[in-house]
């Protein structure tokens, strides 16, 4: 359950991750 919790916080942080180096090319 610890790391279900921790992917549903993961999710935005990653999305946010991702749109930087996508942003970026």
């Amino acid at each position: 359950e610890v790391m279900h919790e921790r992917n549903a916080h993961n999710f935005p942080l990653d999305l946010a991750a991702v749109e930087v180096p996508s942003i970026e090319g």
